[in-house]
């Protein structure tokens, strides 16, 4: 896995962002902010329910923080569709059905060698420069992030801090 302090891989995959069709490009979106990239292993895997999924708690982060939240999966762009829809995702959700973009972070689940695109869950927090403030892969299915030092991540990074209100420190 990727550790912080490193520079974070660059990428370009498609994905779906409000029921259409996009390309996403981390470089373009790292202009305008953080990135929080969120790996996880499938739409509509044994662990989401009608109720929850494995990113309910980065919709949440949406509405706080001025990062960018990007799901990504090995899952196509369709079933990213459905599942956002069933699930109301707001933010883009990204197929590396290749797995080219998990192994590049170091999170590709090795024990599923048939299916290249799985990811083990993972988080990263992305600053402007490309480093990782952020990084985190479970382990074991339950295993969850620390989302406080997550939300740290997307606030601090080099040497700015941003604050609730918006105002930033040095």
């Amino acid at each position: 896995v990727l550790g912080e302090g490193t520079e974070a891989p660059t990428f370009e995959l498609p994905g779906v962002v409000e029921g259409r069709p996009v390309r996403v490009r981390l470089d373009s979106l790292l202009v305008e902010s953080v990135v929080v990239l969120v790996f996880y292993p499938a739409d509509f895997n044994p662990s989401c329910t009608d109720d929850t999924t494995d990113l309910d708690e980065f919709v949440v982060f949406v509405v706080q923080s001025d990062a960018t939240v990007l799901g990504v999966s090995g899952d196509s762009v369709y079933s990213h569709r459905a599942f956002a829809e069933q699930h109301r995702i707001d933010f883009p959700l990204l197929s590396d059905s290749d797995g080219r973009v998990a192994e590049a972070y170091g999170v590709r689940a090795e024990e599923i060698d048939d299916h290249r695109g799985v990811a083990r869950s993972a988080v990263f927090v992305v600053d402007p420069d490309r480093i990782v403030q952020y990084a985190w892969r479970s382990e074991e299915t339950a295993d969850e992030p620390d989302l406080e030092a997550v939300e740290h991540a997307a606030r601090c990074h080099g040497d700015k801090c941003e604050l609730p209100d918006g105002k930033s420190y040095l």
